[in-house]
């Protein structure tokens, strides 16, 4: 081989050895040991956890309809007690009470209120008649313990005439006044006629107006409709214990719904007009003019 040729080949064989296969490209030098690096670590992201799926609407319907029906059988409940123990619901069941209830109607009956107060003038009650245990009536307290009341058939109204009237007198010696009752019938084409005077010990009618006064714990009752009510005149003084309950709102028919009206007020039975000192003192002096008058002492 030429010498030329040699020498050329010496230069190619003294340069840098890439080692096969080497990722960086670096020289390959046989007596250092090449080290290859590993590439980056990949951080992994972690997905959050995919929703859990909604509760199904035929649960919830499930639940919420179950819910409702514990609410009304619970309300259902605490009306029951309250009727059963508060509220008495009354039929009326004749006439002796018109023009304030009428045949059928349908109340509602207070039971609460007299364990808290004792039944007062005026108050519609329904109660045990001492001679028919097992039935209601329904009637108005007239009066009350410890009144004087007196039924006068011919009592002289302000205007010259007479009627029936019920008397009161709320001590011994206090002035008697008139039950003023608006819810009677109209005394004009329906006057008050039967049983007009009253009352004995008892409380039962009588033939002439007599003051009864009325023992502690006793009532004397009348209906509304006078000449068709069996009452107070009749089966006589009601016991605090025959006393059931105060009716105090119609609940039917609907075309009636509402309370039972105006009560009654007491008026004076008369009033004592007094007589003017200049009146006095003329019919004096026109006496004492008269011939054969006395002289005043």
């Amino acid at each position: 081989m030429p010498m030329r040729g040699v020498a050329a080949m010496a230069r190619r064989c003294s340069g840098p050895i890439t080692a096969p296969g080497s990722p960086t490209g670096r020289p390959y030098n046989p007596g250092v040991s090449s080290v290859v690096e590993p590439p980056p670590p990949v951080e992994l992201v972690s997905e959050p956890p995919p929703p859990s799926p909604p509760p199904a609407k035929s649960s919830r319907r499930r639940r919420t309809l179950l819910r409702d029906i514990l609410e009304v059988l619970a309300l259902a409940f605490a009306l029951y007690i309250v009727i059963a123990f508060a509220l008495q619901t009354v039929r009326v069941d004749g006439e002796s009470m018109e023009p304030t209830l009428q045949n059928s109607d349908l109340l509602f009956a207070d039971k609460l209120s007299y364990h808290l107060h004792a039944p007062e003038r005026g108050d519609i009650i329904v109660l045990r008649p001492p001679d028919q245990p097992n039935t209601d009536f329904i009637k108005r307290i007239v009066a009350v313990p410890d009144d004087f009341v007196e039924i006068d058939g011919k009592h002289l109204n302000a205007d010259g005439s007479t009627s029936a009237a019920v008397l009161v007198k709320t001590c011994l010696s206090c002035a008697p006044q008139v039950l003023k009752e608006p819810y009677l019938p109209d005394q004009k084409k329906e006057p008050w006629t039967e049983m007009v005077f009253c009352c004995d010990s008892t409380g039962h009618a009588t033939g002439e107006p007599t003051w009864l006064h009325v023992p502690q714990d006793m009532y004397f009752v009348l209906g509304d409709n006078r000449n068709h009510s069996r009452d107070s005149r009749s089966i006589g003084l009601i016991p605090r214990n025959n006393i059931l309950g105060r009716a105090w709102v119609r609940i039917w028919p609907l075309s009636h719904f509402g309370f039972l009206g105006q009560g009654p007020t007491l008026a004076t039975a008369a009033a004592l007009i007094p007589v003017p000192f200049w009146w006095r003192r003329r019919v004096a002096m026109s006496r004492r003019s008269r011939p054969g008058s006395p002289a005043p002492s």
